[in-house]
């Protein structure tokens, strides 16, 4: 009467017994649906029995701590306003649910599940699996098969599990097994294992492997933003409590990148602890890079190229373009350092990226504390050398700060320049060391602010091309005598950069390359606020030249495009 629906019981039963949770047992169960709901009954039911607490129902809180379900079909739905189609005594009721399901016994059954605030539509059929009407398998440890199908947030997924008898959803504590896999597209989940209150594991011992084309692919399933990764696949070994989940014998790949460890998360403190180990023995950067948001550029390439969905580029002479920033402007989300501490490590021991060949090894620890990060030590191999040093970044001050102390040896100058417009001018071993640090909400405000030193300097064994000494020096005879006699190396003797920054404008103490055959002096600022530059360099040959310029050369303007012009040289010996 109350439901405004018809509602047909032809048999209950009810068992006290001397317990203080009896039991209930209806048969020929028909529920018609609300109005708003789908045309089909609401429930059909050979055979129900649930097992409740009468406290909890004194407490108005009933809990069932046990349901069994036999020749039942289903269809619960819910609307995005809270609206329920199995709430019978008030059917308006949108307020939060008052009765508790603990556990579920399914036998031949069917279960429709809706829920419009999320996006779900997900039907699962329970049935006897294989394994238990086999002969001599009445004891089988996974008696029940589940088909399952549906959609999440407008994706379809399926699956099948083979499980025990009774599966326990809410605070029993018990675990019961589970085998089998869920599919969405072309990704996969599979699981083998045992879990304990499914809604809200309080127990989980299980293999998990997951593969799929790209990591964008679970947005929905997650809730949060994915990167989109080259296919992947993983399996690991996961144990959960209620304290901590761990995830151990880590095997895997994306892309051609191998990685293996361990990690585990501890929610039993304030903020959760996050400890792991990662290595790979060959890591590509355009596989990882996604994952700590950086792209790779041969993949903007393409996607620029293939976007024939967005407007034509404007054209504009070189004049009126603006170069775009080398540095990012986004802000930093400095609020996820607080969401958690972190003890973990990272060994690529081979390292490559198309765009930087250079790059060769990386061996990196983190430590996250109470919104302070701390990546030490910090090993990168790096064009045949070594850098390594630390980096501390606060995400506890505002603005946030940022603080580097970076070593750099035998760091092959040749390898550096390989691919660029300068390669094959100079080569030789070059040592540095740099000591900064800076503040504000994006990496372009950081270093429009950085304060600090920056050192370089060639070590013994270095040489440049004769053409490149004479461009320096303005000898444009010797330049001529090069183009027609051929290129050689002039070996230097000694090479140095030191500059000085405060406030984002670092000003030269030392800029000079001494070869065989001149001297070349400098001076002059770089302009991080703005990414601009303002060099002179002016040369002293040993010989005096035939067709000597008597001029310095200047280098002007953005850092990722400067300008090269020839200068008085009554004007050097000032920086600009």
């Amino acid at each position: 009467d109350r439901s405004h629906r018809e509602i047909r019981i032809g048999d209950l039963h009810v068992d006290l017994g001397f317990s203080l949770e009896p039991t209930v047992r209806v048969r020929d169960v028909y529920i018609e649906n609300a109005p708003w709901a789908d045309k089909r009954p609401a429930a059909v039911v050979g055979e129900a029995s649930f097992t409740f607490s009468l406290k909890s129902v004194w407490e108005g809180r009933p809990v069932i701590s046990r349901l069994v379900l036999i020749d039942a079909d289903l269809d619960l739905e819910r609307q995005a306003d809270g609206l329920r189609n199995w709430r019978l005594r008030k059917p308006e009721d949108r307020g939060p649910g008052r009765v508790k399901v603990l556990s579920v016994e399914p036998h031949r059954t069917r279960i429709r599940f809706v829920r419009r605030d999320i996006d779900l539509d997900v039907t699962a059929a329970a049935s006897a699996s294989q394994s238990a009407s086999d002969k001599g398998a009445a004891h089988a440890s996974h008696p029940t098969r589940i088909d399952f199908e549906g959609e999440f947030g407008g994706t379809a997924f399926s699956g099948d599990m083979q499980t025990g008898e009774l599966l326990t959803f809410l605070e029993t504590g018990k675990s019961f097994p589970m085998r089998g896999h869920a599919s969405a597209g072309k990704s996969r989940l599979d699981v083998d294992g045992t879990v304990a209150d499914l809604f809200d594991p309080s127990a989980v011992d299980a293999k998990v492997s997951l593969a799929g084309l790209s990591l964008s692919e679970l947005h929905p399933f997650f809730r949060t933003s994915l990167p989109a990764t080259r296919p992947y696949e993983f399996e690991s070994r996961v144990r959960r409590t209620k304290g901590d989940i761990s995830f151990t014998e880590v095997r895997g790949k994306i892309g051609n990148t191998d990685l293996a460890g361990e990690f585990s998360v501890d929610r039993s403190k304030e903020r959760p602890m996050v400890r792991g180990a990662l290595r790979s023995e060959s890591a590509d950067l355009a596989d990882l890079g996604p994952l700590v948001g950086i792209r790779d550029s041969s993949d903007d390439a393409v996607s620029h190229t293939d976007d024939s969905k967005g407007p034509a580029p404007e054209k504009s002479d070189s004049k009126t373009m603006k170069l775009r920033r080398i540095f990012s402007e986004r802000a930093l989300n400095f609020g996820r350092l607080k969401a958690f501490d972190a003890q973990v490590s990272l060994d690529l021991r081979k390292l490559k990226a198309a765009a930087r060949p250079e790059l060769e090894s990386l061996k990196v620890a983190a430590n996250l504390q109470n919104g302070v990060l701390t990546l030490k030590p910090i090993d990168l191999g790096l064009a045949g050398g070594q850098l390594a040093g630390s980096l501390t970044l606060d995400g506890q001050r505002q603005p946030a700060s940022a603080q580097a102390k970076i070593d750099a040896r035998n760091v092959r100058l040749e390898k550096l320049l390989a691919g660029r417009l300068m390669a094959g001018f100079a080569a030789g071993p070059v040592a540095a060391h740099f000591d900064l640090k800076g503040q504000g909400a994006s990496v372009a405000a950081m270093l429009g602010t950085v304060s600090g030193t920056v050192t370089i300097v060639m070590e013994e064994g270095g040489h440049i091309s004769n053409k490149l000494n004479a461009a320096l020096e303005l000898d444009a005879g010797e330049f001529l005598r090069v183009l027609i006699t051929g290129d050689k190396v002039i070996a230097i003797n000694s090479g140095a950069i030191d500059f000085g920054f405060e406030d984002g404008i670092g000003k030269s103490r030392t800029i000079r390359l001494d070869t065989e055959q001149a001297r070349i002096d400098g001076a002059g600022l770089l302009n991080l606020r703005d990414e601009t530059m303002d060099l002179i360099l002016t040369p002293h040959p040993v010989k005096p030249p035939v067709l000597a310029l008597n001029s310095s050369i200047r280098v002007n303007g953005p850092l990722g495009k400067p300008g090269i012009g020839i200068v008085r040289k009554s004007v050097t010996g000032k920086q600009p």
